[in-house]
């Protein structure tokens, strides 16, 4: 019994940590992705949402912010990366929390995560950027880990009793 209670002790403070770790990287993640708004020639390569959504960029007040994210993963991949394990630890447990029960559903949630991680991984493998070509690594290994812990609920959820 005091195994579970500190157990569910730990749970609101790994929250915690990784919601303060994600705002702070978020922070240097565009601070460090800024830059872009001083490299014209960059504009058609890294605001890609900007030019998805807007048409051409003409001038640095044009780009939108997650084309700072793109620009930072891209050159300095060091904050976007803590952004990225701090969301997966908040995906996963707030889907632990929230499915907790209901262990198909969270397999279901899991497999879910894993295919998008792994069309994300995908669409990134041909970048000629080291920092592109990295996420597009750990987006295609976290996707495994995800289908291994998918499987490994279902499993779970089976041996159950109805």
């Amino acid at each position: 019994m005091h195994h579970e209670t500190a157990s569910k002790s730990k749970q609101p403070i790994l929250f915690l940590g990784a919601l303060t770790f994600f705002a702070i990287a978020t922070f240097f993640s565009l601070y460090e992705g800024s830059r872009l708004d001083d490299i014209s020639w960059e504009w058609p390569y890294s605001a890609v949402f900007t030019n998805w959504l807007s048409g051409e960029v003409t001038s640095a007040d044009d780009i939108l912010t997650i084309d700072y994210l793109v620009y930072a993963a891209k050159f300095a991949p060091l904050f976007p990366l803590i952004m990225f394990i701090a969301g997966m630890t908040l995906f996963l447990q707030l889907s632990f929390w929230i499915l907790r029960r209901k262990k198909i559903a969270l397999s279901v949630v899991l497999l879910l995560g894993a295919i998008a991680l792994f069309a994300l991984a995908t669409a990134l493998m041909a970048s000629p950027t080291a920092g592109l070509a990295l996420f597009s690594m750990i987006f295609f290994g976290t996707g495994i880990l995800l289908v291994i812990f998918s499987i490994f609920w279902l499993i779970k959820a089976r041996k159950l009793p109805a």
